[in-house]
């Protein structure tokens, strides 16, 4: 059998702005997937931003990845394996990359899901210019297993790149409920590492918490284009089919706590976005009776849930056309922000 070719293609010449450049840091976590690590390094070394420190954290893989990857990489690149001893889970191994970082921003990425050469350029040149923000997020996007076929599902939260200060991305939240794919988010280091990073203990929902902690503390700016994908295939982490029902409510339990307990500042915001919807009709409902996450849940909230949770079963069998369609009417066929609310920018 001929042996596998794991060699790195060779890097762009970086351009003139180096060194005035800020770093980022890409975090990657993998688990015995070598090819699709390989394939990521590759997407990474592509990138048009060019002071790159790069992260690979070998969360127990059988045998370890480092000796397979060469010194090729690291030769061209600042980069770091750190490996865990015993398997300890994607969030884990993302949370031990995030306190390594050296960079002012950090992407949390995956093996699994590409992005495009521009994406931290776009995201990074975004948040200089908005140091305000603690996160910069795009349009999400899919691609249905290893086929290659890719779907984008847009926000139509603007028609063109736009920083949402805490207040008005809270407003956001409520009048049209958006979803964040982590897969999509840059971060401000420090802002990220401020509300505890990617939290372990959190399992599920950790990137929710530090996603919305974020943001309903710092703002956001987001970016109306496609510059990652999301791969659906099955036995991936967020796959609902993977927590039963009993842990998902009891770490969307853990979540809640967590927040009224130490950031109850954020609790008017948290109430007003009625980003607590996301949990569930069922999950919520029980959590209102508890009294340690009562004061994050109120009955906007679990009004919502249950329109979400609805919405989650018709849009399953409507089409994507039909379910952008709804969406831009949600939305108000992607009006501009008021520039009173909220500052303006372009993506290039």
């Amino acid at each position: 059998m001929a042996s596998l070719d794991y060699s790195i293609p060779a890097q762009p010449a970086p351009r003139a702005s180096e060194e005035a450049a800020p770093l980022a840091t890409i975090v990657i976590p993998t688990f015995g997937d070598l090819p699709q690590l390989v394939d990521m390094l590759a997407e990474v070394r592509a990138q048009t931003w060019p002071t790159l420190e790069v992260i690979v954290v070998d969360d127990g893989s059988a045998p370890p990845v480092e000796p397979s990857l060469g010194t090729q990489w690291r030769d061209a690149t600042p980069f770091n394996v750190i490996r865990h001893a015993e398997n300890q889970g994607p969030i884990a191994a993302l949370h031990t990359g995030l306190m390594r970082a050296r960079g002012k921003y950090v992407y949390l990425g995956s093996t699994n899901d590409p992005i495009e050469p521009r994406f931290i350029e776009a995201g990074v040149a975004l948040l200089e210019r908005y140091p305000a923000a603690g996160l910069c997020f795009s349009d999400s996007a899919t691609i249905d297993g290893w086929s290659g076929r890719r779907r984008q599902f847009p926000l139509y939260l603007s028609p063109q790149a736009v920083y949402l200060t805490p207040d008005e991305f809270a407003r956001r939240m409520r009048s049209a409920p958006f979803h964040i794919s982590s897969n999509t988010v840059i971060f401000r280091t420090s802002s990220l590492r401020r509300v505890g990073g990617y939290r372990p203990a959190l399992a599920l929902y950790a990137d929710w918490f530090g996603i919305q902690l974020t943001a309903l503390r710092e703002g956001a700016v987001y970016i109306p284009q496609v510059l990652a994908y999301s791969r659906e295939h099955p036995g991936r982490y967020s796959e609902t089919r993977r927590w039963s029902r009993a842990e998902r409510q009891r770490l969307a339990g853990l979540t809640l706590a967590s927040v009224v307990e130490e950031f109850p500042e954020l609790l008017p915001r948290l109430r007003q976005s009625l980003a607590a919807s996301a949990f569930g009709f069922r999950s919520l409902a029980r959590l209102s009776r508890d009294r340690h996450c009562a004061a994050a849940v109120g009955p906007a909230a679990l009004c919502m849930a249950l329109v979400r949770d609805i919405w989650h079963v018709i849009g399953r069998l409507a089409p994507p056309r039909v379910r952008l369609l709804c969406r831009r009417t949600l939305t108000g066929l992607r009006r501009r922000p008021r520039e009173s609310k909220a500052g303006s920018a372009s993506a290039d």
